[in-house]
């Protein structure tokens, strides 16, 4: 039975049909690297878990949450430390590094396979090699390509566009970035490293397009193939509203259940499952037939209340990463979006509205990089049929109207 798990990622049995989505990765992994891109709460977490914990055969999955991460050495030091989890990998490095001269001499002798990898050594390695962190981490990594042929590497690599934003927080030159993911690139496709049968999956809840290209690195990633993650489709979206209902013991009519649907729009995964988590905790406390006007009612004062405030605030809150400029253009034409919501604007529109808000600074290239973020953010998508622009979700444009546009 699925469980109704709200803002976890979501393993084994509660693993909700994204088969296609598993299939098309593993497919894509084979002969190159990924970059899942997905709003957050959309599934993506849950997705990478999923091949972590089911690897097809002759794979290796390894894990590493970039989300804190904020200074290059520190990447370098979480990619060690995901290696050392794996028994097998950790016994072949181990054989393999103290073979290297020089550097690693007092630092390997106290790391055995028995012995914890812990914060000392991780820190005493990160004094060994924060000097020269580029050339240091090739001597330990490319050690890789010699591991058991049988296998192919796959580092699954959650949220590296937020370690990104994080190095800039964190007083990381934009030169040092730079030439960290130049080092990173090269680390995945130069022969003379050599760990070509090392994979890479890298999942991002922002887009990190925008921001190579400010930096001038877009080159940097273009050995990823972009794989989106949408929302589910109808069908997919009824089945789970149902699973999740049920795990519940909750009986909704048909009509119910279309309501439900109706209220939270564009079916996003995490959308549906707050919505249940709301309904249960009503039919806990006040057990009633739940049905499509007080269903309304639970919506309107209780998703978009205060109380649940918390779950919808990351999505105001990530608009920080922007440039200063770009984050006060990028909220005034959420709130215009929002004050119009269910029309469309038209790019005509938003760029007047750029332009009242950002004054004599405003260019009409920075307003198509605006536009293009947010589209990439996954905040608005582009109807051509309507010709203009739209909140990609009406539950979240709903909370945005009640709590930002006025």
């Amino acid at each position: 039975m699925t469980r109704n798990l709200v803002g976890t990622p979501a393993r084994g049995s509660d693993f909700f049909d994204r088969e296609e989505t598993v299939a098309l990765l593993w497919k894509r992994l084979g002969t190159g690297n990924v970059l899942l891109a997905a709003p957050r709460r959309f599934g993506k977490t849950s997705v990478m878990y999923h091949l972590l914990d089911q690897p097809e055969p002759g794979w290796k999955p390894i894990h590493v949450d970039a989300e804190s991460i904020r200074e290059p050495v520190n990447f370098v030091i979480a990619l060690l430390d995901a290696l050392m989890q794996d028994q097998s990998i950790r016994k072949f490095l181990l054989s393999s590094w103290k073979r290297i001269k020089g550097w690693t001499r007092g630092l390997l002798e106290s790391v055995e396979l028995g012995t914890p990898w812990d914060v000392d050594v991780k820190l005493k390695l990160k004094g060994k090699i924060q000097a020269d962190w580029e050339q240091k981490s090739e001597d330990l990594l490319c050690k890789l390509c010699e591991y058991d042929k049988g296998f192919k590497i796959l580092f699954i690599i959650d949220e590296l566009p937020v370690m990104l934003h994080l190095f800039r927080d964190n007083n990381v030159s934009d030169s040092d970035t730079r030439l960290f993911l130049h080092w990173f690139r090269k680390l995945r496709t130069d022969p003379a490293i050599g760990l070509m049968n090392c994979h890479f999956l890298i999942g991002g809840s922002i887009g990190i397009e925008p921001y190579l290209s400010r930096l001038g690195a877009i080159d940097s990633f273009n050995d990823f193939e972009r794989i989106t993650l949408s929302e589910m489709d109808a069908k997919k979206s009824e089945s789970f509203l149902g699973a999740l209902v049920e795990s519940h013991q909750i009986a909704l009519s048909a009509a119910s259940l279309k309501e439900c649907l109706k209220l939270i729009g564009t079916p996003i995964p995490y959308f549906i499952q707050v919505l249940v988590a709301e309904i249960a905790n009503e039919h806990a406390h006040r057990p009633c037939s739940l049905g499509p006007q007080r269903l309304h009612q639970l919506y309107e004062n209780r998703l978009l209340g205060a109380s649940c405030k918390g779950y919808f605030q990351h999505y105001y809150d990530r608009l920080r990463y922007y440039d200063k400029t770009e984050e006060q253009a990028a909220k005034a034409m959420l709130k215009e979006l929002a004050l119009s919501y269910p029309s469309f604007l038209s790019k005509a529109h938003l760029r007047a509205v750029y332009r009242k808000t950002l004054g004599e600074s405003a260019t009409d290239d920075a307003f198509a990089q605006i536009i293009s973020t947010l589209e990439n953010d996954f905040y608005i998508r582009y109807q051509h049929k309507e010709g203009g622009f739209i909140f990609t979700s009406k539950i979240l444009c709903d909370w945005w109207r009640r709590y930002y546009a006025f």
